[in-house]
């Protein structure tokens, strides 16, 4: 087992699974997904939280204060009868009663993998979506398929949803139209684990589900 905790590039990960060497030091590769930190490896700035707080509230103030000039010159080129004619601020949605309809309809979304007629997954494992993967976020497992005319299926396909950055790259790449990203943009969750996206996950076509306040993408959380 690897000792992450004396790797500066891996400071912050406990022992966890062996990730193959980088050309660059710290730099993630194509290998096993590691999903543990471990806040005792923390530096003292880290364990502070002060300078990400006050980074954070820097953010959300200059985007307040910004949005409420906006309004400002909105509002005196509305008395002079020309707020037709003027940008106005931000507006808040209440999401997720409310929901912006201005999403582009080409719009990169949540992930899912086509099928056969007969429920099987229609990947092939041939790799090509991993290795166009700029993140390296798909991991994937092949077996050899009962089918001669089939020679391989994925026994794991897993996907980082957390690490993705929507490039498309992985759909583009595949040769049997066998990934997918929808439009569909609910990819929110309560739990890191869930987060990691497996084969029968892609597999369920199912829409966000919405209750009591809560968002499910695909249907409700799975168990852990």
């Amino acid at each position: 087992m690897t000792d992450f905790g004396r790797n500066p590039g891996f400071r912050n990960l406990v022992d966890g699974p062996v990730l193959p060497e980088s050309a660059y030091p710290g730099e993630f590769t194509e290998g096993e997904i590691v999903t543990y930190y471990n806040p005792e490896k923390m530096t003292w700035v880290e364990r502070m939280y002060i300078p990400y707080v006050l980074s954070g509230l820097a953010i959300t103030a200059g985007r307040f204060f910004s949005n409420m000039a906006q309004w400002a010159v909105w509002f005196f080129a509305w008395i002079r009868g020309k707020g037709a004619e003027t940008k106005r601020g931000t507006v808040t949605i209440y999401y997720p009663e409310e929901q912006r309809p201005d999403f582009s309809p080409v719009n990169r979304g949540k992930h899912i993998l086509t099928q056969r007629p007969s429920g099987d997954p229609q990947c092939v494992a041939c790799y090509m979506c991993a290795t166009a993967c700029p993140a390296f976020c798909i991991h994937i497992v092949a077996g050899e398929h009962p089918d001669p005319q089939i020679e391989k299926y994925p026994v794991r396909f897993d996907i980082e949803i957390d690490k993705c950055i929507f490039c498309g790259y992985c759909e583009e790449a595949c040769p049997v139209d066998a990934i997918r990203l929808t439009t569909d943009v609910h990819l929110v969750d309560y739990k890191r684990q869930r987060m990691v996206y497996d084969k029968d996950f892609l597999l369920t076509w199912k829409p966000t589900v919405v209750e009591d306040e809560h968002i499910y993408p695909g249907d409700r959380p799975r168990e852990d």
